[in-house]
């Protein structure tokens, strides 16, 4: 672990995504994908089919799936139990190297702590505390809690208003377009990590603020 100077760190509050940034999800949502297609009599997909529709939260997830296997249902009706489902598999995701040390370093520094993700509010807390993180963060924002959920830039512009800072003053942290476009509609800096759930997005052309290859390597920014 890089050692930590947080008055040279250029950003007060720093702004996490979940899912593929700070855990490893897919497994246990790709569990929860295959289990409720199958309630549909659907055909399963693997890891990494089901990798490329995480980001967009769990309605989008489980459209694309259902939209894959050739069915038309209802996905009003779909979601209860895709839901049940993920509320039995969601605490299995497991915490990227380096993650732990990383926030809890920022926090002793002084650096406020949020989290935005496309979760469902209700799955983000127990998972967070689950793998030992809740205690660093000041504020979360899950895919249910406001009006719009990223890649709007809202939530963002929110929780940087809940801290009373400008956007200017605020970076977030992400792996995903769904995390770049967020950041660019709130004019926001965004770091995004080279691991995680970035589809094709080309990270060298995306603009950043950083590009990462493990957390731990957030602490080096000025």
């Amino acid at each position: 672990m890089p050692l930590f100077n947080a008055t040279s760190f250029p950003f007060p509050l720093v702004i996490f995504d979940l899912d593929g940034t700070l855990v490893d999800s897919a497994p246990d949502i790709a569990q929860a994908v295959n289990r409720t297609l199958t309630d549909w009599n659907l055909r399963n997909f693997d890891l990494a089919q089901i990798t490329l529709w995480i980001g967009e939260g769990s309605r989008v997830l489980i459209t694309r799936a259902f939209q894959a296997a050739g069915s038309d249902a209802d996905i009003d009706q779909v979601m209860p139990g895709f839901l049940k489902h993920y509320g039995d598999t969601a605490l299995d995701g497991q915490a990227y190297p380096g993650v732990a040390e990383t926030l809890q370093a920022l926090h002793e520094g002084g650096i406020k702590l949020a989290l935005c993700t496309n979760k469902p509010e209700q799955f983000v807390r127990p998972l967070l505390a689950a793998r030992g993180l809740l205690k660093f963060f000041d504020d979360i924002v899950g895919g249910d809690t406001l009006p719009e959920r990223k890649p709007s830039g809202v939530p963002l512009r929110y929780l940087a208003d809940q801290f009373g800072l400008p956007v200017t003053r605020c970076l977030m942290v992400g792996d995903s377009e769904s995390d770049l476009r967020a950041a660019q509609d709130a004019t926001m800096s965004v770091v995004m990590v080279s691991y995680g759930y970035r589809k094709s997005l080309d990270l060298a052309s995306a603009g950043a603020y950083a590009v990462i290859d493990d957390m731990p390597a957030l602490l080096n920014l000025r």
